[in-house]
């Protein structure tokens, strides 16, 4: 018999100090595993984001860089939970595992199912791992938009009526299936290696239906209209090695990445991690992150052919498929406390680890404005913590 439970208490905080565009977003997350028998573990877990701000709600171009007052400041608020639960069968080296997650927002609704398998030979040295999930969400649009031409469709200025019998609103769906594959491998004590592939195909409405683009010389806008199809893939190999002389262990990972959007990125990382103390652990990381633009942005759809590629039946006001790069850098501690049976950890648990993070995030945003301005939304700082106890 197992009887082990394992708790585990987060939070997380990301706040974009913009003047014209802030942000906040907190997300509590709690989550309990347990392994009743010896072949069975089950879990469960909450998670919520609580998003307040302003957002801009119409992206022009430079070709309005005059015109007062065409970017718009929208206020955010929302409130998102998702509840999740699974399960895992244990035979000799092999798992196999599924899960059912929920999520609801005000304006969306999404249901994901999760199959996975590991299997580990080689004296353990050796880890193989497949998951598959398939998402069927849900997401809010005006109704009228059903009898318009792209062009013509309005924004969601609110999300009041959704998915209720409101007759000015519509549900659309969005489906998303993703594969993972990776490959663990121990070579010496001091040496271990990671190769993950990824892929996902997504299908439905993935605009945002709140953002306008503005797409005509004289001002006319149209809410973002991206395809409704997108596949993407992705290869990641992440080495790690600890420096026995220097008590440290270093890591180091590279990732690449494509879509049917024509966005490539490529991303590379760092981290360097000690024990200060037997009981506590420091940790520094970093990472580099370019990407070139889908294949049909542009920063200014009413000003001309764009400098990034053809301007086609679709357009955009999301910077995340406009050019960019970015640099994540933070630090992390975390103290540990082990017990036993008889002698626990304040008179309660077998083990307790406690971390606190503070990560900054810069982006670099080359080709994209708001009516010829540069974003100040570029600076973001994330902090985090939480807590894992075993029982």
């Amino acid at each position: 018999m197992g009887q082990v439970v394992d708790a585990d208490i987060r939070t997380g905080v990301f706040i974009e100090p913009s003047k014209t565009s802030h942000m906040a977003v907190f997300t509590p997350s709690a989550s309990v595993a347990a392994t009743p028998v010896d072949f069975l573990s089950v879990h469960a877990s909450y998670l919520a984001d609580v998003v307040s701000g302003a957002s801009e709600s119409v992206k022009a171009g430079p070709t309005f860089k005059d015109t007062p007052d065409i970017v718009t400041a929208a206020s955010v608020h929302d409130f998102r939970q998702v509840a999740t639960g699974g399960f895992e069968l244990h035979r000799g080296h092999t798992d196999l595992g599924a899960e059912y997650s929920y999520g609801t927002e005000h304006d969306y609704r999404s249901n994901a199912i999760t199959a996975t398998a590991a299997t580990d030979f080689f004296q353990r040295n050796t880890k193989l791992e497949l998951a598959f999930s398939h998402g069927f969400d849900k997401v809010c649009d005006l109704a009228s938009n059903a009898r318009q031409a792209p062009t013509l469709r309005s924004a969601l200025d609110q999300s009041a009526g959704c998915f209720t019998s409101d007759q000015s609103r519509r549900s659309l769906d969005v489906s998303m299936d993703n594969f993972q594959g990776a490959w663990t491998q121990s070579w010496t004590p001091v040496l271990a290696t990671q190769l993950v592939l990824t892929g996902s195909i997504l299908r439905g409405f993935l605009s945002n239906p709140y953002r306008s683009v503005v797409i005509g010389p004289s001002g006319e806008v149209a809410q973002e209209h991206h395809p409704d199809n997108r596949a993407r893939a992705a290869a990641a190999f992440r080495v790690k090695y600890f420096a026995r002389p220097l008590e440290t262990a270093f890591g180091a990972g590279v990732r690449v990445y494509r879509d049917t959007w024509n966005i490539v990125s490529e991303s590379f990382e760092l981290d360097a991690e000690r024990n200060i103390f037997p009981w506590l652990r420091f940790q520094l990381s970093g990472r580099y992150y370019r990407q070139t633009a889908a294949a049909f942005w542009s920063d200014d759809y009413a000003g001309g052919e764009p400098q990034n590629g053809p301007r086609g039946q679709y357009f955009s006001g999301d910077r995340e498929v406009s050019p960019l790069k970015s640099l994540l850098g933070g630090a992390r501690a975390t103290a540990s406390f082990h017990g036993r049976p008889g002698e626990r950890v304040v008179h309660l648990f077998l083990d307790l680890d406690v971390s606190v993070g503070v990560n900054i995030l810069k982006t670099f945003l080359s080709d994209f404005t708001w009516a010829g301005s540069s974003p100040d939304d570029t600076i973001a700082f994330i902090a985090a913590a939480n807590a894992t106890a075993t029982f």
